[in-house]
């Protein structure tokens, strides 16, 4: 899980800084950087499966993603995550002046319960290596840069390198399971090319492979499959069922309501069956303690769902990091779920509610709902 992150000149965020719970929900105006918090976190990610070129140009280059467009400052993230027995603490720091994109610092401290390990650049290299392209303990081990894959059984019999191996592989796991969704159903109710399923699935970045992702669940976990139809038809009473199929060489995903005979295919749903769908499966498919982020979970979704989809959020055994503009997905939040984001002078700034049982008694006294109390400016100065 990740408890902590710091941010210096990656777009809005020029001197940021954020402490992250199980579930937390980014809320504020237009423009006040909430979907710079999630873009950090997914540009984190992709460094680790791409080169650092790749990571840039798709954000158009560094001059785009640097704050104020300064190449003269260096972008730098530092992320704090773990477990009881398993911390770590990982920072990378990128220049892009005179066009020369380059790491010119990264470093990465874990505690694995017993002993503190450092790792410091340029033993280790990671962000623009594409060091999770090849996950094996071999890969992870050729990261430490003092070995090559020919002495990699030399290096693993002295168990102090093995056990390095291992907290290296940890980490990455952490990093490889951020996972930012982007839930469009005119994107995902086309049919998919079908593909040999070999091995799990993962859902794609805007989750257009559904149907296929949903057909690999069904022919190898029954009971998931029976677990997300069971949550989606308690949800919405009028879908009874759902199916995906093989036509040829195309995958559809077929929907059952209650009150007709025929079976309709994804693309006739409406898109708030679709879009909740989504949320239900990447939810159900996601292993423990992978962190999953969303952008306005309330698009398309009818207000008296949101409840539902808060509870599905907050209860699953994930991480749940959101953005949200809905004052009816804030009311079926707890205070202490909020993260408030807030620009001052262009910079990004974020914080808690001081006092969250305090606030809750203050709701009581006021009448107000959570989501009222916030666009109502009632937590601008709180």
């Amino acid at each position: 899980m990740l408890k902590r992150l710091r941010v210096k000149n990656f777009k809005s965020l020029e001197n940021f800084e954020v402490e992250f719970g199980k579930f937390n929900v980014l809320v504020g105006r237009n423009n006040s950087g909430k979907s710079n918090i999630i873009d950090v976190l997914s540009f984190l990610r992709e460094g680790f499966y791409d080169s650092k070129e790749k990571v840039f140009n798709s954000r158009g280059s560094f001059k785009d993603v640097v704050f104020g467009k300064n190449d003269e400052n260096d972008i730098e993230i530092e992320i704090e995550g773990g477990e009881d027995d398993f911390s770590f603490r990982y920072y990378v720091k990128i220049s892009g002046r005179y066009n020369n994109l380059k790491i010119i610092g990264e470093k990465l401290h874990i505690n694995d319960g017993r002993t503190e390990h450092e790792f410091n650049y340029p033993e280790v290299k990671f962000f623009g290596e594409e060091s999770l392209k090849s996950f094996s303990l071999e890969t992870i081990a050729s990261l430490l840069r003092s070995i090559t894959y020919k002495d990699y059984e030399e290096f693993i019999k002295e168990p102090e390198n093995m056990k390095k191996v291992e907290i290296l592989g940890r980490f990455l796991s952490v990093i490889e399971n951020i996972q930012t969704y982007a839930i469009i159903p005119y994107n995902i109710k086309p049919e998919t090319p079908y593909a040999y399923l070999e091995k799990d699935l993962k859902l794609d970045k805007e989750c257009k492979n559904l149907s296929l992702v949903l057909l690999n669940i069904l022919q190898k976990d029954s009971k998931k499959f029976k677990r997300i139809r069971e949550l989606l038809c308690g949800a919405i009473d009028e879908i009874e069922d759902i199916h995906p199929i093989i036509e040829g060489n195309r995958v559809y995903l077929k929907v059952k309501e209650a009150k007709f005979n025929n079976v309709f295919f994804s693309w006739e749903a409406a898109d708030g069956t679709i879009a909740l769908l989504t949320y239900i499966t990447a939810i159900q498919l996601a292993k423990e303690n992978i962190t999953l982020c969303f952008e306005e979970p309330e698009d398309y979704i009818h207000a008296r769902l949101l409840e539902f989809l808060v509870d599905l959020m907050r209860n699953s055994d994930k991480q749940i990091i959101l953005v949200t503009h809905s004052p009816y997905f804030i009311d079926w939040c707890n205070p202490e779920d909020l993260i408030i984001v807030e620009r001052e002078s262009g910079e990004t700034k974020a914080r808690r509610i001081k006092d969250s049982e305090e606030m809750k008694e203050s709701l009581i006294e006021s009448g107000l709902s959570l989501g009222e109390s916030y666009y109502s400016d009632e937590l601008k100065n709180e």
